[in-house]
């Protein structure tokens, strides 16, 4: 028996619709992606919209120095890092640091970037805070 070509198509087409739509993945975000997946009749999944949020930054007070911080780490424990900034009143760099932590998690990598802040600046006291350099 000879197999039919269009019943072949229809076959392949529905059974590719069929998993598509079954399936949860979100969609690519190229156009080509979502041709293909319009032609085999494939409903789209987008993925979430990312969440922006408005930060504002406060300036020190006349004669101080603020330092920013942040710690991060991929997964929990795992790869782990702290870094921070200090300004003055005029948004003016007065220097930076960052360092790796090794293994640890996030609440770990975030205190650590607070000590090591308080730390720098405790050093720096009574030297107009110059720190010109990135600090490792």
């Amino acid at each position: 028996m000879k197999p039919n070509l269009n019943a072949a198509v229809v076959i392949i087409t529905a059974n590719i619709s069929l998993s598509g739509n079954l399936t949860k993945s979100v969609t690519g975000p190229t156009i080509r992606d979502f041709v293909i997946l319009k032609a085999f009749n494939i409903n789209t999944h987008h993925p979430n919209v990312p969440k922006i949020i408005e930060v504002f930054w406060h300036p020190p007070i006349q004669n101080w120095v603020k330092c920013n911080t942040d710690g991060a780490s991929i997964g929990n424990p795992g790869v782990a890092a702290c870094a921070g900034i200090f300004r003055n009143r005029h948004v003016e760099s007065k220097g930076c640091f960052a360092a790796n932590i090794g293994i640890a998690n996030a609440l770990y990598a975030e205190l650590m970037g607070v000590i090591l802040a308080i730390e720098i600046a405790y050093h720096k006291i009574g030297t107009d805070f110059g720190l010109n350099q990135i600090l490792n």
